[in-house]
């Protein structure tokens, strides 16, 4: 069952009855869970038994880890003045040692389901040819399918785990509502990456049905819808065009399929987010913020801080923190002050775990050097120009270029274009395709300019909904800026605010994109 379907919008209207309905109400949340299941299944009930088997290791080993934090406050409760603080600071050492292997354990099953179901194919391939054994790649057991949002609920487990060893949250003693948070089916396709401590109390709670919920969760809903439907399924068939004939079009032509690919991916990305943040708000759940309008980001560092941001929360949170104070890192930094300036020293330990972290990025979107090399790009940059701010500073001063207007917008559409060019790695289909294309951008230059080259693939419909969707798009992103869309409207009268989505219902009704070849997933998913 497609978030973009009608059969989507059938199964959220009927759950709503149902999770609303009086005899119900003390057990909402194993209607969740049904509904969870349900919609999984839909999706590919042979895969249940991996989503099952991480649900259990990551349930045992909560309740193992929070154990142990309750046997260490109980014994330095009732020992603390009685034993010697050396003989406590061993007990809580070897404590921690245990809660160590317990999370080590744990975190091994989990990732390794997902490095085998989602990177086998890759790592057999790349030693076939390390070892020259090429029927490895080719071996029945690397070709399983890829469970449906295993990349996103593996991480969410991962952190689970590791807040319950660290005492930032306690176990869920009741499996069926660890599986309840693995699978809650708003999130478990494309995200957000949701964290146990924010959503337990809203998973397992009764909520009542409020008009305030279904008015905001309505409205989001529609949002997405138009997001996906007006905008992003019909700029698809262009990028499409471009991309899957690149050896036709030249550098420019190019170029600006990597920009519309950049409004399409955002269109579509950020609109599956509001269509499941809409649908889970009606069950009086609110989800994570995933994007926070990043086109108006002013560097690619102030850019990954707007988009996909529980995902960059998470690599932040239990990836860059740790790493950036490790052993490794504190060695780095040793070396670093050998070879570099103290400023630059300062920063190795961070550079080194930032790296590390866009390798990581890279490398958990898809199985693919192109992906290493995307993630390893975007790394490099923004470790430019952190490094570089001084230099860009005395540049700015000395060239008198004053804060201002002009000045934030030439910012916003430097970050885009980076952004853009570096759409060429996962819209290749090969890194070769990928260094071709960047090639081209930079040595082929157009000798006339057409529609054909500015547009290809676009008809005339298409251009027309696009360009309205986009006006929309760009005045409510604006709006958004300055407050929540939700909150602006909630000051406008009945009449007005429904008359607004009337609107926005029959726009998608009359101009998005149903039945067609273009319709279907969402960009996300696949990761």
């Amino acid at each position: 069952m497609n978030v973009n379907s009608f059969s989507f919008v059938v199964f959220v209207a009927i759950l709503v009855l149902v999770y609303y309905a009086p005899v119900i109400r003390k057990f909402q949340w194993i209607v969740l869970l049904v509904a969870s299941y349900l919609f999984y299944a839909l999706n590919g009930a042979e895969n249940m038994a991996y989503i099952m088997i991480t649900t259990v290791v990551t349930y045992l080993g909560a309740r193992l880890l929070d154990g142990k934090n309750v046997s260490q406050e109980q014994f330095i409760k009732e020992q603390k003045g009685v034993l010697p603080k050396q003989e406590i600071k061993e007990y809580k050492e070897k404590i921690k040692k245990q809660k160590y292997r317990i999370t080590l354990v744990c975190i091994v099953i989990n990732l390794g389901l997902l490095i085998f179901l989602k990177y086998g194919s890759f790592l057999a391939g790349n030693a076939g040819k390390l070892f020259n054994h090429k029927e490895w790649s080719e071996l029945s057991i690397f070709h399983l399918a890829v469970p449906l949002g295993i990349s996103y609920y593996t991480l969410m487990c991962i952190g689970y785990l590791l807040d319950v060893s660290k005492g930032k949250c306690r176990s869920e003693k009741n499996l069926l509502k660890t599986a309840l948070f693995v699978s809650y089916f708003p999130q478990i396709t494309q995200g957000p990456i949701g964290r146990f401590p924010d959503l337990a109390s809203q998973l397992f709670g009764t909520h009542k049905f409020t008009y305030e919920n279904l008015a905001y969760g309505c409205q989001k809903m529609l949002w997405g819808f138009f997001k996906k439907m007006v905008i992003a399924d019909r700029m698809k068939p262009m990028v499409d065009t471009i991309f899957d004939n690149y050896q036709n079009y030249g550098g420019f032509t190019i170029l600006l399929g990597c920009m519309y690919f950049s409004i399409q991916l955002y269109a579509d990305f950020s609109g599956y987010m509001d269509i499941v943040s809409g649908c889970s708000s009606m069950l009086g759940i609110r989800l994570a913020e995933n994007f926070r309008r990043p086109f108006f980001a002013k560097s690619l560092d102030e850019y990954w801080r707007r988009w996909h941001m529980t995902l960059s929360a998470w690599f932040r949170d239990y990836v860059f923190y740790p790493l950036s104070i490790s052993k490794a890192a504190v060695k780095v930094g040793r070396v670093a002050k050998k070879i570099f300036p103290m400023r630059i020293s300062k920063l190795a330990p961070s550079i080194f775990a930032m790296l590390v972290v866009w390798f990581c990025t890279g490398l958990w979107h898809d199985a693919s050097w192109r992906y290493m090399f995307w993630g390893l790009y975007n790394g490099v940059i923004i470790i430019a120009s952190m490094c570089l701010k001084p230099q860009f500073a005395w540049c700015k001063e000395k060239l008198l270029i004053k804060e201002g207007k002009i000045w934030k917008l030439f910012q916003m559409l430097r970050t885009f274009v980076i952004i853009s060019l570096l759409k060429v790695f996962p819209l290749a289909a090969t890194t070769g395709d990928s260094l071709a294309m960047i090639k081209k951008i930079f040595l082929s230059f157009p000798t006339e300019i057409s529609v054909a080259s500015l547009l290809p693939g676009m008809g005339v419909e298409d251009l027309f909904c696009v360009i309205v969707g986009l006006i929309i798009f760009m005045c409510i992103s604006l709006r958004q800026e300055k407050e929540p869309m939700h909150e602006w409207l909630s000051r406008r009268p009945f009449v007005v605010r429904w008359g607004m989505y009337m609107i926005l219902l029959l726009f998608i009704v009359s101009f998005g994109v149903f039945g067609t070849e273009a319709t279907g997933g969402f960009e996300y998913a696949q990761y």
